[in-house]
């Protein structure tokens, strides 16, 4: 199967959604111990996308599949479970970087089956909320450090991904 041509990036630096939310989708800023329950719902909300007739195919050469954008967040989850346990587990860790673009074509979203992505999606984003679940206290200001920086805490980290989950599912009219 030939990959499709690369989706051009986006560069913008997300983090602003923490405190600002994001006008573009409707994001507003949560408490971070509903981060399980947003998961768990978020999850639910990509089942009919996923079982939309043509739910593989591009709008837009350039334009992810509502897949591909499953497949992002599906990994993004995945992202969040792991810097949350190294964060509960290490002081101050470096967080490792994800380039999601480029992540995409190693892992050939394009070429995923949707149901398989939905099985993957809902048990990373159960996993995930389970952990989180566990998150109490002044555990939700411990921090880590992206490569740039960046300092997280466990509760605006949390902030940061789940706007990555609604904002896509906007995307696809989730």
């Amino acid at each position: 199967m030939t990959p499709p041509p690369e989706v051009p990036g986006d560069d913008r630096d997300w983090t602003f959604v923490i405190d600002q939310g994001c006008t573009e989708c409707g994001f507003q800023p949560f408490p971070p111990n509903q981060m399980g329950d947003r998961l768990r719902s978020a999850a639910e909300r990509w089942r009919p996308v996923l079982e939309r007739a043509g739910a593989t195919q591009r709008p837009e050469e350039q334009t992810w599949s509502p897949v591909e954008y499953a497949c992002h967040v599906r990994d993004m989850i995945t992202v969040l479970q792991q810097r949350v346990e190294a964060m509960l587990s290490q002081r101050n860790p470096d967080l490792e970087d994800l380039e999601g673009d480029a992540e995409a074509v190693r892992r050939g979203y394009w070429r995923a089956d949707s149901q398989t992505v939905l099985a993957e999606l809902t048990q990373n984003a159960q996993l995930t909320a389970d952990l989180m679940d566990t998150v109490e206290g002044q555990q939700w200001e411990l921090p880590g450090r992206r490569s740039d920086g960046f300092e997280f805490t466990i509760a605006t980290l949390c902030l940061y991904i789940g706007h990555e989950m609604e904002h896509h599912l906007y995307d696809v009219n989730g």
